[in-house]
């Protein structure tokens, strides 16, 4: 009966190893070459896409990614009743920042 249930769970995890490998190869390529996936020929990879991204708009999600993790911390420092304001003041300035500062 061991045996039995140990082959179960190899085979289930060899499958579900397959079905994980399949599906990250499925999302590197968008367009796949079946003629050799299933001829036995090599599978190559793609050029990487390259994505450009305008230093405002860097800037601009930094800002919102530091407001993000200082009102987090604020909310969590409320919650035990703690004032800072030192963190206040630095919310005040980033949101006075990005109502400011517009991407182009």
């Amino acid at each position: 009966m061991a045996n039995i249930r140990f082959a179960l769970l190899t085979l289930s995890l060899a499958s579900a190893l397959s079905s994980v490998q399949a599906n990250a190869q499925a999302l590197r390529d968008p367009q796949p070459d079946f003629a050799s996936a299933f001829g036995g020929k090599a599978l190559t990879c793609s050029e990487p896409q390259k994505l450009v991204i305008s230093r405002p708009f860097v800037e601009r999600a930094k800002l919102k990614a530091r407001l993000y993790n200082v009102l987090r911390e604020s909310l969590f420092d409320d919650a035990k009743g703690i004032v800072n304001m030192a963190r206040e003041r630095e919310i005040k300035n980033l949101v006075s920042k990005l109502k400011t500062e517009k991407v182009h």
